[in-house]
């Protein structure tokens, strides 16, 4: 199993500007409290916004993750899911830059990310 396998994404959609994922909780996500691991809401976040951007460029380019910033603002129970839902706030030739908040199933805010994405040649990763 990879980590995008382990993360257990049900799915990602991407629209014009903006991008819907969910993330189905289990013991993989727990940081040993029973709690929400932060690495694993970073690695989801990510994860979608890189798939997003992949979404928006051209065939022999790749969009690599360059710089995440996260906070988490509440604890979640490793039970349930997350929701993303993001905002393509810049898209330019080299970067993507996106604005994700992460909502439990009781549409509780649980945490908020920017993801900047370097888009380059896709021979040049």
């Amino acid at each position: 199993m990879n980590l995008i396998e382990g993360l257990n994404i049900e799915y990602i959609r991407v629209y014009d500007n903006e991008l819907q994922a969910k993330m189905n909780l289990t013991d993989f996500h727990d940081q040993t409290f029973g709690y929400l691991h932060g690495g694993a809401t970073i690695s989801f976040g990510e994860t979608v916004a890189g798939y997003a951007s992949n979404q928006k460029i051209k065939e022999d380019q790749v969009a690599v993750g360059q710089t995440i910033t996260t906070n988490h603002l509440k604890a979640k129970k490793i039970e349930g899911y997350i929701i993303a839902k993001g905002k393509l706030m810049h898209k330019g030739a080299t970067s993507h830059v996106w604005s994700i908040e992460m909502f439990d199933e009781n549409n509780v805010l649980i945490s908020y990310m920017t993801v900047t994405n370097a888009i380059t040649d896709l021979n040049k990763v």
